[in-house]
């Protein structure tokens, strides 16, 4: 054998060798979601092969994605657009599920849930609803869903009952919010809430005050999200903290008209798996296994390649 040709060998076992494939482990997705939101129940409806971590706030959730706990926080597209232009590194990989917000009043107090959708329809008509809109989404386009009905009221109660009562007796309407979800409501840096739930709330009592000629002061009372989905409204009237409006939820509280549409989203890190869409989230990705030193016996490839070397080498010379 010549010389050359125990090369070619030598060469193309080299080859076979590097060119032999890393082993790979098929992965779940790991999701974050604030617990007790829309997001989190999709996940558990829609992702059963997903493994999530509910959180308590949502700045948890991407805190944990930024620290690589998590692939992907699922939440409210424009809350996700807020903190990724917030912080570098992230990005929205999808959205997903169109839904509306509403303001929650207990049960049976017809007369609030009617002042509020007056309220809201007279801001909606005069344009002022697009200058508060425009105030927090800049140029966004967002069509507003309208599921208003027969039974959405179109003047405010004429002697009112419950809630709305006592409330204009004190001249002083108190919604609840959970205010550490920007940009709906967040703290400002003298403490005050402020964001899009904010201006609303503001802008519907303005109109209130207005309908029955007199004053009415607007409180934005901080509550844990928890607190808000047990619908007790001890120390609050209603609720405003960006609340999608569904059937489960609506068997505990009584909706207003939407006062917000848009739609769920998919926030990603700069180390987030590749995905289509939501519905990748529910199967499984593949990731390389850690390269692991082992301490044995076992000869290395780089020195069985040698050992054939010398072996060839040696044979070559016998039949030369």
């Amino acid at each position: 054998m010549k010389f050359s040709q125990i090369l070619t060998v030598v060469i193309g076992v080299c080859v076979l060798a590097s060119a032999m494939p890393a082993s790979a482990a098929t992965m779940n997705y790991k999701l974050g979601v604030q617990s007790g939101t829309t997001s989190d129940v999709y996940a558990a409806d829609s992702l059963a092969n997903a493994e999530v971590s509910g959180f308590d706030t949502i700045d948890l959730a991407i805190e944990a994605l930024k620290q690589g706990d998590v692939d992907f926080v699922l939440g409210d597209l424009p809350t996700l657009k807020f903190y990724q232009a917030d912080s570098d590194g992230l990005s929205i990989a999808g959205s997903f599920s169109e839904e509306d917000f509403g303001i929650g009043v207990a049960p049976g107090e017809s007369d609030l849930l009617d002042a509020i959708n007056v309220a809201l329809g007279e801001i909606v008509d005069s344009g002022e609803y697009d200058t508060i809109f425009a105030a927090t989404f800049g140029d966004e386009i967002v069509v507003l869903t309208d599921d208003t009905d027969a039974n959405t009221a179109a003047a405010y109660p004429a002697e009112p009952t419950g809630t709305l009562a006592a409330a204009l007796a004190v001249e002083s309407l108190v919604f609840g919010t959970d205010p550490y979800y920007p940009p709906f409501e967040s703290y400002d840096a003298d403490n005050n809430v402020v964001g899009f739930d904010a201006d609303v709330a503001a802008a519907i009592g303005a109109k209130i005050a207005a309908g029955y000629n007199q004053s009415l002061n607007v409180t934005m009372h901080e509550k844990t999200w928890d607190e808000l989905l047990a619908f007790g409204y001890d120390d609050y009237d209603a609720t405003l903290s960006a609340m999608t409006k569904t059937a489960q939820r609506a068997e505990n509280t009584d909706f207003s008209r939407a006062y917000y549409s848009s739609k769920q989203g998919i926030l990603a890190s700069a180390d987030s798996p590749t995905i289509t869409g939501v519905a990748d989230l529910n199967g499984t990705y593949e990731v390389a296994d850690p390269v692991v030193e082992e301490e044995d016996d076992s000869p290395s490839v780089a020195l069985v390649v040698s050992a054939l070397t010398v072996g060839l080498i040696a044979v070559a010379r016998r039949k030369n």
